[in-house]
């Protein structure tokens, strides 16, 4: 069963009765005021941003966005060691780097 998450009206409250504001949690991780409430509603993912919510709310990502971060998300760096160790070698050995394979270009 899915954790349910806060709304981002309790979330707003919670930080209120903690005189915290949107701006002072942008500010702390060099974001916009606007991009932290988009995460607060839900609009976007930012893990980074996410805990500090959670940070000023002193609660879990859990208890505060349910199971919304719980799985890594699609998107993101990729695991290049692979990739990286074939250029290298190509390169050292004075050979064209190959192209890169559709299992490595997947994520």
């Amino acid at each position: 069963m899915a954790k349910q998450k806060m709304t981002f009206e309790v979330i707003k409250k919670e930080l209120t009765k903690r005189d915290v504001k949107f701006v002072d949690i942008a500010a702390a991780k060099d974001v916009t005021p606007a991009h932290v409430s988009n995460v607060a509603k839900g609009k976007v993912k930012s893990e980074s941003v996410a805990e500090a919510i959670c940070l000023a709310l002193d609660k879990s990502m859990v208890d505060v966005f349910g199971d919304e971060y719980a799985t890594p998300s699609k998107r993101g760096p990729k695991d290049r060691s692979i990739r990286k160790l074939e250029i290298i070698t190509a390169i050292k050995a004075g050979k064209p780097v190959p192209k890169p394979s559709m299992t490595l270009s997947a994520n």
